[in-house]
C-alpha cells in the first residue's frame, strides 16, 4: 500500500469517526462542572471551602467548561444528525442549562466566600 492511499484511509476513519471526537471532548468538559472543585480535602477527610482568589479561579473554569462542553454537543447535534451520540448530546444540552441556573446565583465577595449550606441547598446536594 502506498503511503498516500495509507493516509487517505486514514482521514477517512477520522472524518467518519469526528462525531465521536466532540462527543468526547463534550463530556471531558461537562465532568469539569461539579462543585467539589470549591472545597479542599483535608487530611482528616473533612472538607475546607478554598480561599477567594482560587475560587474566583475554579468558577471561571467551570464557565469556561459550561461553554466548551455546549460547543462540543452543538457541534455533534448540528453537524452529525444521524450520530449514535446525538440524542445523550441533546440530553447533555439541557442539564447543561439546569446546572448553569444553579452556578449563576453564586456571588463570590472577598469576605464572604460561600455558605456551605446555602450552597448545597443551592446545588441540589444532600450531606451524607
Amino acid at each position: 500500500m502506498k503511503k498516500t492511499d495509507y493516509i487517505k484511509q486514514l482521514k477517512s476513519l477520522i472524518i467518519k469517526e469526528q462525531d465521536y471526537v466532540y462527543y468526547k471532548c463534550g463530556i471531558k468538559y461537562y465532568k469539569n462542572i461539579h462543585p467539589n472543585y470549591f472545597y479542599k480535602r483535608n487530611p482528616d477527610t473533612t472538607f475546607k471551602t478554598k480561599t477567594y482568589n482560587e475560587l474566583l479561579s475554579v468558577l471561571n473554569k467551570i464557565y469556561l467548561s459550561f461553554k466548551l462542553s455546549d460547543y462540543y454537543f452543538n457541534k455533534v447535534i448540528n453537524e452529525y444528525p444521524k450520530s449514535i451520540y446525538l440524542e445523550d448530546s441533546k440530553e447533555k444540552i439541557k442539564l447543561l442549562k439546569k446546572l448553569y441556573k444553579s452556578y449563576e446565583n453564586i456571588v463570590l465577595e472577598e469576605n464572604k466566600i460561600v455558605n456551605n449550606e446555602i450552597f448545597m441547598k443551592e446545588m441540589g446536594l444532600k450531606i451524607m
